[in-house]
């Protein structure tokens, strides 16, 4: 066997990997000796049915042929990432069969890879960023999240809401919605209930919801997620004209003060001096520190990315795309440069690791974990699904450690504030920042952590109901 990578344009590599005639004859021996054991032929002894049987039938020989062509895929993957001397991102074989031809002349697999590593005297440390204040909070802004955290607590319906209310933010309104499915020329329609202003639903699906009333119709263009055609299709999400009719407005009552210090304090006992507004004043100014803290973060990323001539795994980036398009979402949502962005910042955090001693708790990469379910739902009792769970959490949680080291080792005017003994981390008891906050946490609207911690550093190989406003 023979194995030879070339250096290409940028992050692309050509390679070769050679095999003899001997070596495809002794898998195809192999691979039939395997296949004889499931075999029961007549007058023969299991496990003694010779070779040649298979051989002189095409369609068993063809079968084997299949199988010994997905080994040698398989080993030529595993030896170019052994053999490439640096972190393979994407790989791309040529497509070949193994035929009775390649036990007589041999086989030569070819096809070519994209690699990162990062650049000699990588610039990570110390690096300037944009002077920053530390964050406060106000007395409007307290009684302002006291409002909205009273609203989202409630349970109970207004009775007797007049069948005249105009829908605001918070409030249920039930809707049928009708339109044509532009790709296959099909009217659609259904019926949906959703909570006026909550994250999932799409900013233009709230704005077109307030102030109506229930018996009201109205048309517009409004994102729709419309699932696949055939069994095993993703769905996609499509924005269309529709026609919106509005059903019912449905108001929940906010708790009292009373009642949200009570849900807030959970099952303790308040401490001395606490109150509904202290606790509250502590979440937004968590908030605020979550959104300072990521605005810095992406500052550093645009900075790094900046500083250090890094050559591009198109590849890798077009199959990031595909996958995405794959899980329903449209050619405008998808922002390539984005996409390039933080591709290029996952590999960076894979390959500072190395440099970096950052070893992540267990309790970090619980949350990790727990983190992924909320956002992929429950592995259940599927135990290969759940080992991927734990091995995206572990990847997720060091990258997320090699992040906050960056930022702590960044510099800029007011780092001081934040980062040193005394600090606003340090009195806010955040021993660590990079883990999003549990829905119960968040004020309004989710934390919102731009960069996609899900990413697995892999090598590139690779319902029935339409919905009006939820992104899937």
């Amino acid at each position: 066997m023979s194995l030879k990578i070339e250096p290409g344009d940028g992050a692309k590599r050509t390679f070769q990997r050679g095999y003899s005639p001997e070596e495809v004859r002794t898998r195809v021996d192999r691979t039939i000796q395997e296949f004889l054991k499931d075999v029961k032929v007549p007058g023969y002894r299991p496990g003694r049915v010779p070779a040649s049987y298979v051989r002189s039938r095409p369609s068993y020989l063809t079968s084997v042929h299949e199988e010994v062509t997905r080994k040698i895929h398989s080993e030529v993957v595993g030896d170019l990432i052994k053999g490439a001397g640096e972190t393979v991102v994407f790989l791309d074989p040529a497509d070949f069969s193994v035929t009775e031809e390649n036990e007589k002349s041999g086989l030569t697999v070819t096809g070519i890879l994209e690699v990162f590593a990062l650049p000699e005297n990588f610039v990570y440390e110390k690096i300037d960023l944009s002077p920053e204040s530390t964050p406060s909070v106000s007395k409007d802004e307290v009684e302002n999240a006291i409002t909205l955290l009273a609203k989202q607590g409630a349970t109970q319906f207004v009775k007797d809401l007049p069948a005249d209310t105009a829908a605001e933010e918070g409030d249920l309104v039930d809707f049928t919605f009708a339109f044509v499915d532009a790709s296959t020329g099909l009217s659609r329609d259904g019926r949906q209930t959703v909570s006026v202003g909550d994250p999932r639903v799409p900013e233009t699906l709230t704005r077109a919801l307030i102030g109506k009333k229930s018996g009201e119709s109205f048309t517009g263009k409004i994102p729709f997620n419309i699932p696949g055609e055939k069994k095993g299709e993703r769905s996609r999400n499509e924005t269309y004209e529709a026609t919106i009719g509005i059903l019912s407005v449905r108001r929940l009552s906010p708790l009292t003060r009373e009642e949200l210090f009570k849900s807030l304090l959970g099952e303790r006992e308040p401490a001395d001096g606490e109150t509904l507004e202290s606790i509250v004043e502590t979440r937004v100014l968590e908030q605020k520190l979550t959104e300072t803290l990521n605005r810095k973060m992406e500052e550093l990323v645009v900075e790094v990315l900046s500083r250090n001539p890094i050559p591009v795994p198109e590849g890798r980036i077009d199959l990031e795309v595909s996958r995405m398009k794959q899980s329903g979402m449209s050619e405008t949502e998808i922002d390539r440069e984005r996409v390039k962005k933080d591709t290029l910042w996952w590999f960076i955090l894979d390959e500072l690791a190395s440099k970096i001693p950052v070893v992540p708790s267990v309790q970090r990469v619980e949350q990790e974990f727990y983190a992924l379910i909320q956002r992929a739902g429950s592995p259940g009792k599927n135990e290969e699904r759940r080992n991927e769970y734990v091995e995206q959490s572990i990847m997720s949680a060091r990258r997320r450690l090699t992040e906050e080291y960056l930022l702590r080792h960044a510099a800029f005017s007011g780092w001081d504030d934040f980062f040193s003994a005394g600090g606003l981390l340090e009195k806010m008891k955040w021993g660590s920042f990079g883990v999003l906050p549990a829905p119960s946490e968040q004020i309004g609207q989710p934390h919102n952590h731009d960069h996609d911690h899900d990413h697995d550093h892999d090598h590139g190989h690779d319902h029935n109901h339409d919905h009006a406003g939820h992104r899937h």
